[in-house]
């Protein structure tokens, strides 16, 4: 998906508290949970002249879900942003928070940076309405009704326990996004080929990463019996898991424009291999091989994880209007950092200036009985380095 900017305002009226369990109401279909919808949803109709048919029909016909796909949209973009704070590229948005595209025209490129995007938007996603579900946002699910029944945590073991709570409803999440974000790509392309790839791979960061949240029982504490339930995991760890997919992302290739396979290619190796899609229809949302034992000498990377690329990156230097580049010109770096937050690389060997900037920040904090802290705002100055 080329994910559209997601500023609207959602009302919601008599909204009853169905538990569903039957999934999503799919697009081109009636909703059997709420035939009678009693939400009314209003959009800024620059925005939703951005979603396709499919995307509108599944937003009215799941009501609440554009407020978790919104949450979801800034989660991806702030954790972007966090991610790529020290990078030439960082995640801009600012010029295009009112266009088609969340990151400008880089996201209709096959850069290392586009597979970032579209994987941190397709698990941002996922991960909002997983929570969604659980927390009672959405009418149109609830908590996760097989929440990994049978397998013991490992919080639990040695204990007596049981599944209890509310798991967040990751099966829903993940489809959900699946139908919202893939609807917009055509299959057949190399293009949409990677992006339906690298949206799935930003989804399994978030099934990889579920965590067990457990509460004890019994008297003073004792903890006789543990209550456990699934949660998805903090946004940060997604962030930092595709970060180190993106540092080891994969260039793909095709033998020629009417090819509808890619060929692999990792990098350090001579060989290039097709794509078995075949095998990898067989793998579980895990990435896991169902049919093949896994050797413990020699493991093999999951392909599934990784993150797919078919055009090498631009330096990000210069600003570029026609990609949307803006370029580090003004960009403030650490002039004794030798990382990519330094001035020599941030700058691109043009150099940096020393200017002195004022700003505004609360200080001298008090708090007072009961219950509130009393802040001054005080002006500080210090002199900063930017890239020329």
């Amino acid at each position: 998906m080329r994910p559209p900017s997601l500023k609207y305002f959602y009302t919601q009226k008599n909204s009853t508290n169905n538990n569903n369990k039957t999934g999503i109401a799919k697009a081109g279909e009636p909703n059997n949970l709420l035939p009678m919808s009693p939400a009314s949803l209003h959009m800024d109709p620059a925005v939703y002249a951005t979603l396709r048919r499919k995307q509108r029909r599944l937003a009215r016909e799941n009501p609440g879900v554009l407020m978790a796909v919104a949450r979801g949209a800034n989660q991806a973009i702030l954790e972007c942003q966090h991610q790529f704070r020290n990078r030439r590229w960082n995640c801009s948005t600012k010029n295009f928070l009112r266009g088609k595209n969340l990151f400008g025209k880089i996201i209709d490129r096959g850069y290392r940076e586009t597979a970032f995007a579209y994987a941190i938007s397709a698990a941002g996603v996922a991960h909002n309405i997983a929570k969604g579900c659980s927390m009672g946002r959405l009418i149109s699910c609830g908590c996760d009704p097989t929440s990994f029944k049978g397998k013991t945590p490992a919080k639990a073991r040695g204990t007596h326990w049981k599944w209890g709570g509310c798991s967040h409803n990751l099966d829903y999440g993940m489809e959900f996004s699946r139908q919202f974000l893939d609807s917009r790509e055509k299959a057949g392309d190399i293009q949409s080929t990677v992006n339906l790839h690298n949206n799935q791979a930003g989804r399994l960061a978030v099934a990889n990463n579920m965590q067990v949240r457990c509460k004890c029982h019994g008297m003073s504490g004792s903890c006789e019996l543990k209550t456990c339930w699934k949660v998805a995991p903090e946004f940060r760890m997604v962030g930092k898991t595709l970060k180190d997919r993106f540092r080891s992302a994969i260039l793909v290739t095709q033998s020629n424009l009417g090819s509808v396979t890619p060929l692999t290619r990792i990098r350090g190796s001579r060989r290039r291999r097709p794509i078995d899609r075949q095998r990898q229809r067989k793998r579980d949302r895990h990435g896991r091989d169902g049919n093949m034992a896994l050797n413990k000498k020699k493991k093999s990377r999951d392909l599934t994880k990784q993150l797919y690329y078919y055009q090498k990156s631009p330096n990000f230097c210069e600003r570029d209007p026609y990609q949307d580049i803006p370029g580090t010109a003004g960009r403030r770096c650490n002039r004794t950092s030798p990382g990519g937050d330094g001035c020599a690389s941030l700058c691109c060997g043009r150099g940096y200036n020393i200017v002195r900037q004022r700003r505004t920040e609360r200080c001298r904090c008090k708090f007072h009985w009961c219950c509130f802290v009393q802040c001054q705002n005080c002006t500080v100055e210090e002199w900063i380095t930017v890239c020329k």
